[in-house]
């Protein structure tokens, strides 16, 4: 029979190995800093209003709840006071009601975590008439999850505490986490245990994922000194299989010490993302300041669209039948337009004859070209060189070469598995990663 955390003794409070999370907690440190010297720069609100829709969008998806992004967005930028087409929207109360829990969490980044807070935000979050669930109510029910085994064997996966025990449970939570977080590793350690300690206690029918999250963005901002709700649910989707499975161990044991290993090292994923996002944004602005006034209009529409997909975009670079395609226009004016715009120091030239590419001429957009998306770009690049080498190796032979954490390095393979840089091949024990492109030929 399963013994589950909140019936251990000690619970709640739960047992951490800080030595172990060393290269962890020093990878939060370093991008926390960078992320609070972001910060210095002004946020505007279309860029607030872009970060709350895709939390919004993210940490439905991760429950399984489809909402629609234009009903999320048209909300959040109202209440901003940010343009936004409005009409012909479909109604989806369910987009609108996350919408506000994500403005709400907001508002309260620096308010204490109390039953009525959390209440307050589940009740935005839940439409009214749900079924089943009570919006801004604590559960009136048990709650337990089974699991089927191929031989139609059931287990209990997890099992909340007895309905009459929520509100003991939560005015316990709220007495522990009462107080701000110092330093980074401690704010670290603190988002990462406040949220299984939430999850395991499970107050309401509905929406405990995505209020535990929301909980985890607000100690965020409270350690950061901001209103800033960072995309948590966005990193987590990337990882959903290992963030439900390290929750589940946690919820059978005191020793968080493994869950902290993985969500510490995605809360530093997530803000090195922030990061380079924020200076995406100012690089942006003095690009378009210093050569907008060169640009025709096609050539405008042209660079605008590039933005638009971000890092990806910009460091996906241009060439003179990519410009044809987006442009809508001969190889001849294509050839004419890129002329004018190196001419004029708007772009830079990399290559020659049919392998021609043009770059936006700026330091942070010149650093992103031939970049490998994933968490880290030095690990992804020693590992994909690392299977280029020794085809067929698995993690722990990646981890005598590279200077990082087992959850790191784990992270790093499926981030290029992801990608379609590498797969895997062979049995789970005894298979091995090949570059992806060896698996077609």
């Amino acid at each position: 029979m399963s013994v589950f955390n909140w019936q251990m003794e000690g619970w709640p409070k739960a047992r951490v190995n800080r030595a172990a999370l060393r290269d962890e907690l020093a990878e939060f440190s370093k991008a926390f800093k960078a992320a609070k010297k972001a910060l210095r720069r002004p946020q505007d609100n279309e860029t607030i209003a872009r970060t709350l829709t895709t939390e919004a969008v993210a940490t439905s998806a991760i429950e399984g709840v489809s909402v629609a992004e234009s009903v999320v967005m048209s909300s959040i930028c109202r209440a901003l006071g940010v343009a936004c087409p409005s009409k012909g929207l479909p109604k989806d109360a369910r987009a609108e009601g996350v919408a506000q829990m994500m403005l709400m969490v907001r508002e309260d980044w620096n308010k204490p975590v109390t039953a009525a807070l959390v209440k307050k935000w589940h009740g935005a979050l839940i439409p009214d008439g749900e079924d089943g669930v009570h919006p801004g109510e604590f559960r009136k029910e048990p709650v337990r999850v089974v699991a089927m085994n191929a031989l139609g064997e059931a287990s209990v996966r997890f099992e909340a505490p007895p309905p009459e025990a929520v509100e003991s449970e939560i005015a316990a939570f709220a007495r522990m986490w009462n107080g701000v977080a110092s330093t980074e590793a401690d704010i670290a350690l603190k988002c990462a245990t406040i949220h299984p300690h939430f999850e395991s206690i499970h107050p309401f029918e509905d929406g405990n994922g995505r209020v535990g999250r929301a909980i985890v963005a607000k100690v965020l901002a409270e350690g950061l000194g901001a209103p800033l709700l960072l995309p948590i649910s966005t990193v987590v989707s990337r990882h959903r299989r290992a963030y439900y499975d390290e929750l589940n161990a946690a919820s059978h044991s005191l020793d968080w010490t493994d869950w902290c290993a993985f969500f510490i090292a995605a809360l530093a994923e997530l803000l090195n993302g922030f990061a380079s996002a924020a200076r995406f944004v100012t690089a942006k602005r003095d690009y378009l300041a210093k050569y907008g006034t060169s640009f025709s209009e096609r050539a405008r529409k042209v660079i605008l669209r590039m933005f638009e997909d971000g890092e990806k975009g910009v460091a996906s670079g241009l060439s003179a039948a990519k410009w044809v395609r987006m442009a809508k226009v001969s190889e001849r004016t294509a050839d004419r337009d890129l002329a004018e715009l190196v001419a004029a120091g708007a772009l830079c030239v990399r290559g020659d004859g049919p392998q021609t590419r043009y770059c936006l001429n700026h330091e942070k957009f010149l650093a992103l070209d031939g970049a490998i998306d994933g968490i880290n770009e030095g690990i992804n690049d020693a590992i994909l060189r690392l299977v280029s080498l020794h085809p067929g190796r698995g993690v722990p032979y990646f981890l005598t070469s590279v200077r990082a954490s087992k959850a790191t390095v784990e992270r790093a393979v499926a981030s290029l598995v992801a990608a379609g840089k590498i797969e895997h091949r062979g049995s789970k024990k005894t298979g091995g990663y090949y570059l992806a492109q060896e698996a077609s030929t």
